[in-house]
């Protein structure tokens, strides 16, 4: 019992120090359901004495390996990070609501829990936000101001996010367009493009930072 515990503890924190995952905040809900499964695993062999040693070892290990597949995935392909992990949804701007993303079945959003997450913001009022938003972790963005938004994320590693470009009613070719206009050829020597007030900006794999000087789109 004590070596299949040891095995199993070294397994998981293996995994957690390979994929660099060594505290609670930087585990996404893969991470969390794929700790929950091992540990049941490891919980269940443990009690069982009747399952060799070898098979507890040849499940853990394709545990691990199908939780490195998916993390791999998830970081590779922004269609499959946002089905997993999920996305930011905007539910205000410029002072109105986005019913559309609000009403959305798929997101279920709970309005009054937003509600109290403004408050614990010291934010007593809707009537008070320009901007808000539901982060992947559940959390609330907002701000008062309207010279202040996060900017989005549409194109990371060489891969465009589709679904965010969406959001601030862009499409993909508006973004080839203005990469083009930059100088930039390929999408693959982006690392990472931002939106914000319509405006793109880029940091290459060179590490060349390229401000877009012209907006071509009206802020949303």
């Amino acid at each position: 019992m004590l070596i299949k515990l040891i095995t199993g503890f070294a397994f998981i924190i293996g995994y957690l120090n390979i994929s660099g995952r060594t505290q609670l905040s930087q585990m996404n809900s893969i991470d969390l359901i794929g700790n929950f499964i091992l540990g049941g695993m490891i919980g269940g062999v443990i009690y069982t004495a009747s399952i060799p040693f070898m098979e507890y070892v040849y499940s853990l290990l394709i545990g691990v390996l199908v939780l490195f597949g998916l993390n791999f995935l998830y970081r590779k392909f922004s269609g499959f990070r946002n089905i997993t992990i999920g996305r930011p949804i905007p539910i205000i701007s410029n002072k109105k609501f986005l019913l559309d993303n609000i009403n959305d079945k798929n997101n279920k959003i709970d309005i009054l829990n937003v509600a109290s997450q403004l408050n614990l913001k010291g934010i007593m009022s809707f009537n008070d936000v320009y901007f808000a938003q539901i982060e992947p972790n559940g959390q609330v963005t907002a701000f008062t101001e309207k010279t202040k938004r996060p900017a989005a994320i549409v194109c990371y590693n060489g891969d465009i996010r589709e679904a965010d470009l969406e959001n601030y009613h862009k499409t993909k070719e508006d973004f080839l367009n203005d990469m083009k206009k930059q100088g930039i050829e390929k999408v693959e020597d982006i690392f990472i493009a931002e939106l914000q007030f319509g405006r793109f900006s880029y940091v290459c794999r060179n590490g060349k930072h390229i401000p877009s000087l012209s907006s071509g789109l009206e802020e949303v």
